[in-house]
C-alpha cells in the first residue's frame, strides 16, 4: 500500500529520529552541506525565472525542487529536524543534548552549503568582480537583475522590515519564521505519507510553494540570501544579519516545526502501546522512513 497511516508515520518518525540523533558529525555536515547548497541554487532558479517571466509566482512554483531532492535523498535540513528530533526525545528514543548537537551541526552544514553557493553566485553574477552587480539592472536582462534582486531582498528583510522597527521587528521576524517552518515541516511530513516518488513530490510541493509565495522567513534560505547580499555589496553587515534575521528566524523556525508539527502530530497520533503492529512491518517502515530522513 502506497499510503502510510498517520500512527505508522509518527511511530516511524520517532524511531528514525532516534537513529538520526546518533548520526556522526561528518555525515551531519556533509548532508547539511548538500541541503544548504541545493536550496541556494533553488533560490537562484526562482529569482531568475521570476525576473525573466515577470511572474514571481512562477519562480515560487519551481522553487520546491530543492526541498524535494532533500526528502528523496535523505539529506539533513535543520528546519525539518526542529520537528523530528523533539518527537524522538519526548518518546525516550533520544535526549535533548543529542537533539541540540544535531541542530547545531546541521545548522553549520547548511550554512557552509549556502555560503559556498553564495560565493559561486557572486563570481558568476559579477563576472568574478569585473562587472558591478547593478550594471545591467535597468535593462531588465542578464544575471545582474538577479543580483539586484538579492541586494534588495537583503536590505528589505534585514533593515527595512526588522531593524527599523526595533523590538517589533524582532517579533515579526520570529513570527514569520514560525509560519515558514510550519509550512516546510508540513511539506516534509506530507511527503513521508507516500512511498512513491510522484506521491512524495506532489505532497511536498504545495506547502513549500506556499511559504515561498507568502514571503515567510526560512533560516536556510536566509543563510543564502543574507550571505550573498553583503558579498554583492548591499552594505548590510553580517552583524545586522545575525541579530535582526538569523537569530529570531531560527527561533521562530524551531517553534514552528517543534510545536505546530512535531508536538501536534506526536500528541494525537503516537501509538500508546508498544509493538502494536507486527514486528516485521514495523522494521520495514522504520527502514523506509529512516532512509528518507537521513538516519542511515
Amino acid at each position: 500500500m502506497d499510503y502510510v497511516l498517520p500512527n505508522e508515520l509518527v511511530d516511524g518518525m520517532i524511531a528514525a529520529g532516534g537513529k538520526k540523533a546518533a548520526v556522526s558529525v561528518k555525515n551531519l555536515l556533509i548532508r547539511g552541506f548538500y541541503s544548504g547548497a541545493i536550496l541556494g541554487l533553488a533560490v537562484i532558479l526562482a529569482l531568475t525565472v521570476a525576473a525573466q517571466s515577470k511572474m514571481p509566482f512562477l519562480g515560487s512554483l519551481l522553487f520546491p525542487f530543492g526541498f524535494a531532492s532533500i526528502v528523496l535523498f535523505g539529506m539533513e535540513l535543520v528546519t525539518g529536524n526542529f520537528a523530528l528530533l523533539p518527537m524522538s526525545t519526548w518518546a525516550g528514543r533520544s535526549t535533548w543534548s543529542a537533539t541540540f548537537r544535531n541542530w547545531f551541526w546541521v545548522w553549520i552544514g547548511n550554512f557552509i552549503g549556502t555560503a559556498v553557493v553564495a560565493l559561486i553566485m557572486w563570481a558568476s553574477l559579477t563576472s568574478a568582480g569585473h562587472v558591478a552587480p547593478l550594471a545591467a539592472a535597468d535593462g531588465g536582462k542578464g544575471w545582474q537583475v538577479v543580483a539586484a534582486t538579492i541586494i534588495k531582498l537583503n536590505k528589505l528583510n534585514v533593515v527595512t522590515k526588522y531593524e527599523a522597527l526595533g523590538s517589533t521587528g524582532l517579533f515579526l521576524a520570529f513570527l514569520r519564521g514560525v509560519v515558514a517552518n510550519w509550512l516546510v515541516c508540513l511539506g516534509v511530513t506530507m511527503a513521508l505519507v507516500s512511498k512513491s516518488v510522484p506521491g512524495k513530490l506532489l505532497a511536498c510541493w504545495l506547502p513549500i510553494t506556499a511559504f515561498q509565495t507568502m514571503g515567510m522567513e526560512h533560516i536556510v534560505v536566509n543563510q543564502f540570501l543574507h550571505t550573498a547580499g553583503p558579498l554583492l555589496g548591499s552594505g548590510v553587515s553580517f552583524g545586522q544579519v545575525i541579530v535582526w534575521n538569523w537569530i529570531p528566524v531560527t527561533l521562530g523556525n524551531i517553534v514552528g516545526g517543534m510545536v505546530f508539527i512535531g508536538m501536534l502530530f506526536y500528541s494525537t497520533h503516537r501509538t500508546p502501546v508498544a509493538d502494536v503492529l507486527p514486528q516485521e512491518h514495523d522494521e520495514k517502515l522504520e527502514r523506509e522512513l529512516a532512509a528518507e530522513l537521513g538516519a542511515r
